[in-house]
């Protein structure tokens, strides 16, 4: 039994699917035990090693810019490098070393049939690594992958499927030969495809992305609920003023008669068909507007102190000034300088 291993990184064949190989770990990154099939150690930390085969690896050099910036400047270089449609692929970039981030670009379909891989085999992985992280941090070498060769070159990462191509390269010549034993632990900071579902999306990232729809939305929210308090404050505001005006022509039309529900009142009186003061100048006026032949026209109507006042045009005021003195009203005219007529009726 070995003793002391903080991680077990698992390689996996591709044609079909199954386990390789594994690799075992102490906490100082030296491998301390290596084996085929299972069982391996006891461990913490196991990592799947995504074939060499099935990944490329572009090294972009990027200008100090935001994360949003990164991604799309990425992006555009990624669309010139790639052969297919990129949303065909996902990648991913890891941090910046003097300006340059090493992306690793594997194709969406990889990703789906090592999920129902993993999936039916019951591997608790906590990440999906490149093979290539297995190489040594420094230093120019070469390595057997799971499938053909991988090498690390003026750090360029190449996967070679035999030694013909390692022989017919002259820059890989000279290249430091290292054995499966030779290979070294992952960093902590690898890039990982695997993402784990209890983890979902982090609230750090939404919060980034969507924080500027959320100022303008608080905004607008805010700017709506201001506008809405002041229509109802200027509705308050001008029932307040009507029901003033109800109670002040109230009181010129029915002088003496306690006010306590003008409207109500008002009703009441009109129902009775009583006059407290001698009749009422609206209902005359009502009366002799009904014995006229088509509209009356009036431009204004005004009540004060139980008198009503009629502003109209002359040949409408001559007919309606007919009908109040028929009716024995009590009217005044007088014609206003611009020919308009200016009736007032009395009780």
């Amino acid at each position: 039994m070995v003793q002391h291993v903080s991680r077990v990184v698992v390689r996996i064949q591709t044609t079909p699917l199954a386990i390789y190989d594994w690799l075992a770990f102490d906490a100082q990154g030296v491998q301390c035990a290596h084996g085929h099939g299972q069982p391996w150690p006891d461990t913490q930390q196991l990592d799947l090693a995504i074939p060499a085969a099935w990944l490329t690896a572009h090294r972009i050099t990027l200008p100090k810019v935001s994360d949003k910036q990164r991604q799309q400047l990425i992006t555009q270089a990624l669309e010139d490098r790639v052969l297919g449609p990129l949303h065909e692929y996902q990648w991913l970039a890891s941090a910046q070393q003097q300006g340059v981030s090493e992306v690793w670009v594997l194709a969406t379909a990889r990703i789906q049939q090592l999920q129902a891989w993993v999936s039916a085999q019951h591997l608790e992985v906590q990440r999906w690594i490149p093979e290539f992280a297995l190489l040594p941090a420094t230093g120019d070498c070469v390595a057997p992958a799971v499938q053909g060769l991988m090498a690390r070159c003026a750090g360029e990462l190449i996967w070679l499927s035999d030694e013909s191509e390692l022989l017919a390269l002259p820059t890989l010549q000279g290249l430091s030969q290292l054995s499966c034993e030779q290979l070294s632990a992952p960093q902590p900071a690898t890039v990982s495809f695997y993402r784990h579902k209890s983890k979902g999306v982090s609230l750090q990232s939404l919060w980034i992305d969507w924080r500027w729809c959320i100022y303008l939305l608080g905004v607008c929210f805010g700017l709506l609920l201001l506008s809405q308090i002041l229509q109802w404050r200027s509705l308050a505001n001008r029932e307040v003023a009507l029901r003033q005006e109800i109670r002040q022509t109230f009181a010129s039309l029915y002088p003496g008669v306690p006010i306590v529900d003008p409207m109500l009142q008002w009703q009441s009186l009109q129902k009775q068909g009583g006059h407290v003061s001698g009749g009422d100048a609206l209902d005359l006026l009502y009366r002799a507007v009904g014995q006229m032949s088509g509209e009356l026209g009036a431009e204004s109507i005004g009540v004060k102190e139980g008198k009503v006042t009629v502003i109209l045009p002359a040949a409408a005021g001559n007919s309606l000034l007919a009908q109040l003195n028929a009716q024995g009203a009590k009217v005044t005219s007088s014609t206003l300088p611009d020919g308009r007529m200016n009736l007032e009726l009395q009780p």
